[in-house]
């Protein structure tokens, strides 16, 4: 059984990559029957005509009769002294299946093989080829079928000796050495620990590399721009100290920070592959860097075994984006997003129990692999406490590092059993967020206060609202007393669809906020969400209305924007202002029902029926629309200097936007950087560069989930 992992590596935009995993220890526990078999691989790279040149001096098992792999069709292979039969195709012509007969007793066999390889699908949303080998670049792996595949050894140890033009660099995982002069573009690597797969980089690289504590940190990059370099290279090391002080020693001989002609996020065990663009964002260095760097203790350290789920997005989500926001004071603002981003995409939209989850695929598998998976992480640290937590983090790596580990072995070693219902705890608590489809849906229904004897007696009645049996689980409850500045925080336990809550105070409650910061994984209630262009992505249907009298490349630059949406989202109607649509008609009039409209161009012959929505004011934020002028905390944007985009910030009505901008290319890149700012509901942007100036969260006008005396 070969187990392969496909994932996104950018915490907010992650993408699909294989992972390369060590071997278990070889306990009763081991769920691989195959022995371990090492390749001794000499590969002569040809980029001039696309070529390739190996000679793989393979060791199986000792007595061994025979062997049967796979190897990418259109290479010539042979085998020395013993028989080799082709056996077939695979169905799409791709693969080539041999059988190896009368193997030596030493198990020993030397494969030769050689040929073009040509680049041919794409994989991922970046557009580069599964297979590259050409005079700028080199990129081999499993799914370049490059590697004799043994399917009864899916583990192996490898060293790798590798000739390529001279001044190329090449990169694998494994602890590199130079054979020759480096010129010359020979090195060696050698991997003792067991891999299932083989990366084989290469390229005209300048190399900048230190040494850190016996870690060596590498960054390769076309031109040579030492700054930039520095800089990933000390907070590489920074972030590897930090984790292994956190869970355990980095587990490998280097990392590597490698740039990409594709604008990737991929990520493998012991390097990370930037695309060019990428790696000069400055904000990588802090979001996506720490995230590749803790995956290879989660997920390259510890294995995933997807049968029952995919733990490790989750964790490295949580121990790695969260954390940055949770130590710059916005944890809440963190966890909200997330279950923002399961109401907009998954909760109405194909949702699927996180046992299910095996990669990030769409906008609904990130929701429930990365939102919902994170969250339940967060759950049991609320539950164990900070010190509880993190050291059961610590034990968990200690017991699975270079293991297979399933979501449940996860969550037996972090739940806290100090509620005394002991494994009947874990195993409910594992059914409902592992198991179970959807959220609980969190109500407070009904708040009364009442004086008694000795002070006042607080009744809450709370109730789940979704569909199926009561969710058990622990919900803080924040109490604000008359004549004390401190709120005091309950935690309630609920465990039925209705529940009656009573609280005995002195002093008498003035507000009552549940779940104030957001620890509890649920579906938040519409009133409990700000309008945000997240909520119009996820909605059943985006009516995307364009003006009618726009010119051609206006017209134009439009609908390539609802195409691009539309591939992204699934959900895109593209109508023009002056069509006689009653459900345009019927949504901007009612406003009501789960159907999103978004009113593009200052042009657009609707906006002056509906420009009110757009303005609105409370206490903390303002912002008007009239005439080709916004105005945003009294701040006046103009339509010839600013692209601007607002939200109705009313969300007991369905989603209404607005996009101003009229040049094609401002509406071009606009239509690229809008699904990134999915958390916001007011953008302006500068022209012509198209620059962000104004980004903001619209305010929550009344949350279902605070109850105030005066009510």
């Amino acid at each position: 059984m070969k187990m392969k992992l496909s994932r996104f590596c950018f915490g907010r935009y992650h993408k699909k990559s294989l992972w390369l995993l060590l071997i278990p220890i070889l306990t009763a526990s081991n769920i691989f029957a195959g022995e371990i078999i090492h390749h001794n691989l000499h590969v002569r790279l040809s980029p001039a005509d696309a070529s390739i040149s190996v000679t793989d001096e393979v060791q199986l098992p000792a007595g061994s009769n025979s062997a049967e792999f796979s190897l990418r069709n259109g290479l010539t292979v042979k085998a020395s002294g013993v028989e080799l039969i082709l056996l077939g195709k695979s169905a799409a012509g791709r693969l080539r299946y041999y059988r190896i007969n009368r193997l030596p007793a030493d198990g020993k066999v030397q494969l030769s093989y050689e040929g073009k390889i040509v680049s041919g699908r794409t994989k991922g949303p970046f557009d580069m080829p599964e297979s590259v080998l050409n005079t700028e670049s080199v990129y081999l792996d499993s799914r370049s079928a490059w590697l004799p595949d043994f399917d009864a050894h899916p583990l192996f140890t490898f060293s790798l000796h590798v000739e390529a033009p001279k001044n190329w660099q090449i990169i694998s995982q494994g602890k590199r050495s130079a054979k020759s002069d480096n010129s010359a573009g020979a090195y060696l690597f050698d991997m003792p620990q067991p891999q299932d797969d083989i990366y084989l980089l290469a390229g005209p690289y300048q190399r900048f590399s230190k040494n850190h504590h016996g870690i060596e940190i590498v960054v390769y990059l076309y031109e040579a721009d030492t700054p930039l370099a520095e800089k990933y290279l000390q907070t590489s090391a920074d972030y590897i100290d930090m984790y292994s002080d956190w869970i355990g020693r980095y587990p490998y001989a280097k990392f590597a920070v490698v740039e990409n002609r594709w604008q990737t996020g991929y990520g493998m065990p012991s390097f990370t592959l930037l695309g060019s663009r990428v790696i000069r964002l400055p904000f990588i260095l802090n979001t996506s860097l720490p995230h590749e760097i803790l995956h290879n203790w989660w997920g390259n350290g510890v294995y995933i075994d997807f049968s029952k789920g995919n733990w490790s997005e989750g964790l490295t989500a949580y121990m790695s984006d969260h954390f940055t926001s949770e130590q710059q004071g916005k944890g809440k603002e963190y966890r909200r997003k997330a279950l923002e981003r399961y109401a907009n995409f998954a909760a109405e939209h194909g949702d699927f129990a996180l046992s299910d989850f095996s990669s990030r695929h769409d906008e609904t598998s990130q929701a429930v692999g990365y939102s919902k998976s994170l969250m339940l992480f967060h759950m049991l640290r609320t539950r164990a406490g900070d010190d509880g937590f993190y050291n059961s983090i610590r034990q968990f790596w200690q017991r699975y590092q270079f293991n297979y580990a399933d979501f449940p072995d996860v969550i037996q070693q972090l739940y806290s059993t100090n509620d005394n219902n002991g494994d009947n705890g874990y195993r409910s608590f594992i059914e409902q967020w592992l198991n179970r489809t959807g959220a609980p849906e969190i109500s407070l229904d009904k708040v009364s206060v009442d004086k008694i004897n000795d002070g006042y007696l607080l009744s809450i009645k709370i109730s789940q609202q979704q569909h199926g049996p009561a969710y058990q689980l622990q919900i803080p409850l924040e109490v604000s007393l008359q004549g004390q500045t401190q709120a005091v925080r309950e935690n309630i336990l609920l465990t039925e669809k209705n529940n009656l809550i009573t609280l005995k105070y002195k002093q008498r409650p003035q507000a009552v906020t549940l779940d104030p910061d957001y620890d509890v994984f649920r579906l938040l209630h519409t009133n409990e969400r700000p309008a945000t262009l997240g909520r119009l992505f996820g909605a059943k249907k985006q009516l995307l209305v364009m003006p009618a009298n726009g010119s051609a490349e206006q017209i134009n630059a439009w609908q390539r924007l609802a195409a691009s949406w539309s591939k992204r989202y699934k959900n895109v109607e593209l109508l023009y202002d002056n069509q006689n649509d009653n459900e345009v008609d019927n949504e901007l009039k009612t406003r009501a029902g789960n159907v999103a409209v978004w009113l593009l161009g200052w042009n657009n012959e609707l906006l002056k029926d509906y420009q009110q929505y757009f303005t609105s004011a409370s206490r903390t934020f303002s912002q008007a629309l009239s005439d080709h002028t916004v105005t945003i905390d009294q701040q006046q944007l103009h339509a010839n200097k600013h692209a601007v985009v607002l939200l109705d910030a009313d969300n007991s009505r369905s989603p209404l936007g607005f996009i101003g901008a009229d040049d094609p290319e401002v509406i071009a890149l606009i239509a690229r950087k809008l699904p990134h700012y999915s958390s916001y509901g007011v953008l302006a942007f500068e022209l012509p560069e198209v620059n962000n100036s104004i980004k903001q969260h619209l305010p929550v006008l009344k949350s279902p989930m605070v109850w105030t005396l005066d009510q």
